[in-house]
């Protein structure tokens, strides 16, 4: 709300996403230890859980429900001792992210990974290539045919390809075959 108690421009526009949220321990083995197929929920009386040390056997999370079910999948957010997982089943855009001590890790539905390290650097690896973006502002990529480097600054690019490297520095271009 604005300062005069009156909706904003965003908020009046903004479609509302979300309309619950529940608490649930998840408890993924029985009482004698076994595994269950599914895990069974149990919502805490006073909206408080310990997070257990091991989330194999017992999960603190949050239930987040969709507004609008036909358009939306609710989302699950995991409270684990090392990190905290926000998860989906969708079939486009983000399935999971992982928040931990170092990093913040991004699954998108096609199986793309997506890490944003500690320091700023970014690594992004998918079946066809994989991309590492590295603190200081240099890129490498590697893809089936081919792998590229640039400095940070952008002063020197280089390509390798099974046959040949190329590459452009202060001293000049090279372009050549690669020796057998």
């Amino acid at each position: 709300m604005s300062s005069n108690n009156t909706p904003s421009t965003i908020e009046k526009t903004a479609r509302r996403v979300w309309k619950s949220a529940q608490m649930f321990i998840a408890f993924h083995k029985d009482q004698d230890k076994r595994h269950r197929e599914e895990p069974k929920f149990w919502p805490p009386k006073n909206g408080n859980a310990s997070i257990h040390g091991d989330p194999a056997n017992q999960e603190a999370l949050v239930v987040v429900k969709s507004a609008d079910p036909e358009k939306s999948q609710d989302v699950q957010i995991k409270l684990h001792p090392g990190r905290i997982v926000v998860r989906r089943d969708a079939e486009v855009w983000w399935q999971g992210v992982a928040v931990d001590e170092h990093s913040v890790t991004v699954r998108m539905a096609d199986n793309t990974i997506i890490e944003v390290r500690h320091d700023g650097s970014v690594k992004r690896r998918s079946a066809e290539d994989e991309t590492h973006v590295e603190a200081d502002g240099s890129i490498f990529k590697w893809t089936e045919h081919a792998e590229a480097h640039m400095t940070g600054d952008g002063v020197e690019l280089t390509r390798r390809t099974e046959d040949r490297i190329a590459a452009i520095t202060a001293d000049g271009v090279v372009d050549r075959s690669r020796k057998r």
